[in-house]
């Protein structure tokens, strides 16, 4: 049994895995909770992993909590701390320096060779926009980053006095409202930075979609998409093939 672990910016995600099969997916917004605590509730209860496999963007610090709360859990588990490298499992890394490409953005793309082989591109929507693509021999051909969604908002807020932040969804098109029109602006802005690197950049048929923002993201897009929201846990556990066997 492996616990796959993916740290992002904002979020931790995880899941078990048993004989290759991910079980449901859990998460929790790590920086707005006591951590600590938090991994108390929610792992307490997990049965011994052989494996933890960890993928994470944030700082050592998180990770640390991670691994002394699973150390003194599981005390004989083995740990797993994805690293992106040159290539692997038929992925060949397009970054000269291959480490600096984000272990997320390595992972979605061996997802995405092993379960959508061919010409692809993964779009990861989440506090950034990270877009990715892939010929057909596995050759990642490079990528875009832009804040996302709520990073825009964020953003657009704290350098405008008389705003203040805003959470709340919005119907999408044209307002009469500032918030509501900031809302479909970052949308449309989002939407329209994939559309024009897919068609003019990446010419890419296969388009897959991850990230906590995939679903809103690809129902305003025009062009034809797949939601795949588990893909980097899916690349960890493909990962985890590749470097340990248990």
């Amino acid at each position: 049994m492996k616990l796959l672990v993916d740290i992002g910016n904002t979020r931790i995600k995880w899941c078990v895995e048993h004989s290759d099969q991910i079980e449901i997916v859990q998460t929790i917004a790590y920086k707005e909770t006591d951590l600590d605590e938090a991994l108390h509730v929610c792992w307490s209860k997990i049965a011994q992993p052989q494996i933890l496999a960890i993928s994470s963007v944030s700082s050592k610090h998180v990770i640390q909590k991670l691994l002394v709360f699973a150390n003194e859990q599981w005390p004989d588990i083995v740990v797993v701390i994805a690293k992106s490298s040159a290539q692997m499992a038929g992925v060949k890394n397009a970054y000269h320096d291959a480490e600096k490409l984000g272990v997320d953005r390595w992972l979605a793309l061996i997802a995405l060779q092993y379960y959508y082989p061919g010409h692809g591109c993964v779009v990861d929507c989440g506090t950034a926009i990270t877009i990715d693509c892939l010929d057909e021999a596995g050759q990642h051909l490079g990528g875009l980053i832009s804040p996302g969604l709520a990073l825009m908002r964020q953003s657009l807020f704290q350098q405008t006095e008389a705003l203040g932040f805003d959470k709340q969804t919005y119907a999408v098109g044209l307002a009469n409202q500032t918030e509501a029109a900031i809302y479909t602006g970052v949308l449309y802005a989002v939407a329209g930075l994939i559309e024009k690197a897919v068609t003019n950049l990446m010419l890419s048929p296969s388009i897959i979609l991850t990230g906590g923002d995939a679903p809103l993201v690809a129902s305003n897009l025009s062009l034809e998409t797949k939601v795949d929201s588990d893909l980097v846990l899916k690349g960890l556990s493909l990962y985890c093939k590749e470097v340990v066997s248990v």
